[in-house]
């Protein structure tokens, strides 16, 4: 019997339930970004697969919170792929910020917690869960800053109000673009970190985020698949196609459909540059380094091979990259039968005043043997801030004031 979700605290018998008779806790998935199968509790040992819902195949995500556990030990087992490189993540304060259990913490799918005595919401997930509340937590300690404003940028198929975020001056125009977007796969949510941190580079005030905000305004879509944040959906791989498939003829998400449209107006023929950002499988040796994937021509190629230097050059995070770490074309798995590929990252190469497109693939939890968590994946995105003043500065495209 799969319980998709418990929502109230277990004290009774129950002759639908047998397996839950003993639990004195709640598990909950009913919040933002929640996503969690019980498959059964025996006693104090709970077991837990990801709810694959309209995924045509099986994906990882999963996020619960635990309650009532306090001054008690509770065991969660878990297909082994299911729980990353560094453990689970925790969260002890209604998934506001989020720590690694640690890699010691699961054996063979299966870990542990004994939880403090006055511990009554405990949550638990695949990685650091990132929804529309952290993103207005980010944007309330910028909102006096007259380069920020937030629209709408589409109603999703469920009616919400997906956001973009443009850095502009409103009273002019910069002489670049630069278009970022995260979560094409909703599930993918330590990009969001790297987009917050991106942004507090472009919002600084020092000699970067000055002459960024001088001469680059930025578009960027935070939320690309705003209803499966919110729902907890996985993403990947969605029936009929997942988001980031939607970029050839035909786009049927209107958040997709919105940056086809207003791309290409708001940027106006100046020179852009695209990156989208994602998150690769949740743990194995190709998916533990930082990518970026390049584009099929040899001029964006080269365009992405002089940003990857200026990168190396100037990072000062503490999360290591180095030029090698570009995934060229037609290898690893950035192979596509179409040219360009329908993924938003090739639509942005059709465009004719694109100068550089590429997708940016950041690790969950281990990068190079390093730490990814919400700090340093924020550190990562300061350092392609920096490396962005000097691609853009070195850069030969007309535009340059």
């Amino acid at each position: 019997m799969i319980l998709r979700h418990i929502r109230t605290a277990l004290f009774f018998m129950s002759p639908l339930l047998p397996s839950l008779a003993s639990a004195n806790f709640s598990i909950e998935t009913d919040f933002p970004g929640g996503n969690a199968l019980v498959e059964k509790i025996e006693g104090n040992v709970v077991h837990i697969a990801p709810d694959n819902r309209d995924s045509r195949l099986p994906w990882f995500y999963w996020y619960f919170a635990i309650k009532g556990a306090g001054g008690q030990t509770v065991t969660f087992v878990l297909n082994p792929m299911h729980i990353g490189a560094r453990g689970p993540g925790i969260s002890t304060d209604g998934g506001a910020t989020w720590s690694w259990l640690g890699a010691e913490s699961a054996k063979d799918g299966t870990f542990s917690h004994t939880f403090p005595a006055a511990a009554n919401d405990v949550r638990f997930s695949s990685g650091m869960p990132y929804v529309k509340s952290n993103f207005d937590k980010f944007l309330a300690a910028h909102k006096d800053n007259p380069f920020l404003h937030v629209e709408t940028l589409a109603k999703t198929g469920k009616g919400r109000s997906a956001p973009l975020l443009l850095l502009t001056d409103s009273q002019r125009k910069a002489p670049y673009v630069v278009a970022l977007t995260a979560r094409m796969h909703c599930c993918e949510m330590m990009g969001s970190y790297v987009l917050e941190g991106i942004i507090e580079g472009v919002l600084a005030n020092d000699e970067y985020g000055q002459w960024l905000r001088k001469n680059v305004d930025f578009f960027i879509m935070p939320f690309s698949d705003f209803d499966g944040v919110e729902d907890g959906d996985q993403g990947k791989n969605r029936t009929p196609h997942d988001h980031n498939r939607d970029f050839g003829d035909g786009s049927i998400y209107p958040e997709v459909i919105a940056l086809k449209e207003r791309l290409p107006a708001w940027s106006n023929g100046r020179p852009l540059v695209f990156f989208d950002i994602h998150n690769p499988a949740l743990k194995g040796d190709v998916h533990e380094v930082i990518q970026f994937l390049a584009g099929e021509s040899p001029e964006q190629a080269d365009s992405l091979a002089k940003f990857a230097a200026l990168l190396e050059r100037n990072q000062q995070g503490e999360l290591l990259f180095r030029q090698n770490m570009i995934m060229k074309f037609g290898t690893g798995y950035n192979k596509w039968s179409e040219t360009p590929p329908p993924i938003s990252s090739g639509w942005a190469r059709t465009l004719p005043n694109c100068i550089l497109s590429a997708t940016l693939e950041l690790p969950y939890a281990n990068a190079s043997a390093m730490t990814v968590n919400a700090d340093s994946a924020r550190s990562f995105g300061r350092d392609i801030a920096w490396a962005l003043k000097s691609f853009l500065q070195e850069n030969p495209a007309a535009g340059r004031q």
